[in-house]
Formats: C-alpha cells, structure tokens, sequence
C-alpha cells in the first residue's frame, strides 16, 4: 500500500474547519453509534450494471411513466425489477380478484 505523504493534501475550507476543531468533538451516544453503523453498512451495498435490449415502445413508455412519478427511468426500473426480486411486485388481476373473493365471502 502506498504511503500518502499528509504535507501534499490539499483540504477546502470546510475540511480545514474539521481538522482544526477535531479534538472539540465528543463520542456519540452508543444507540446513536450503532444507527450511524447500520445505516453505514446499507450504504456500503455494492450494486452491479445490468444492459438490457427491450423495444422503443416499451423504453418510451418507461421513461414517461418515470416523469409521471418524478424520477429518472433507471431509479424506476431499478425500483420495480427489486419488487420483483424480492417478491413484492403484486398483479393488479390477480389482486382484483382476491379483492372481489374476500368481498363476496
């Protein structure tokens, strides 16, 4: 590993403010600790690229249904392929039926 030499870093000025005030700074609390850990450790989740073909029509369609919801159409078909995968994706006839079952019962 190489050695980083600290006299050639360059900081801003935010990161001189940390440095010259490092030592006024206590311990978090320990239930305080242990969020920051875990919301650390989710962060740290390596995501993987994926290409995929599908037809302009369908491509179309994904990005206005993305600008409906106010979002890029990556985070969309990310969002939607993570329901799937994790079981969460529902369909809509298959819901409706169940619906109109548990009505009628």
């Amino acid at each position: 590993m190489k050695k980083i030499n600290e006299n050639t870093i360059l900081l801003d000025n935010e990161e001189q403010w940390y440095e010259d005030h490092c030592n006024e700074f206590v311990d978090a609390p320990k239930d305080m600790r242990l969020q920051l850990i875990k919301a650390a450790e989710k962060t740290q989740n390596k995501t993987e690229r994926m290409n995929i073909r599908m037809s302009k029509k369908d491509m179309d369609n994904l990005k206005a249904l993305a600008f409906q919801e106010g979002m890029p159409y990556q985070t969309l078909v990310s969002s939607v392929l993570h329901k799937y995968a994790s079981g969460l994706l529902v369909d809509i006839n298959k819901a409706k039926k169940i619906l109109k079952l548990e009505v009628n019962t």
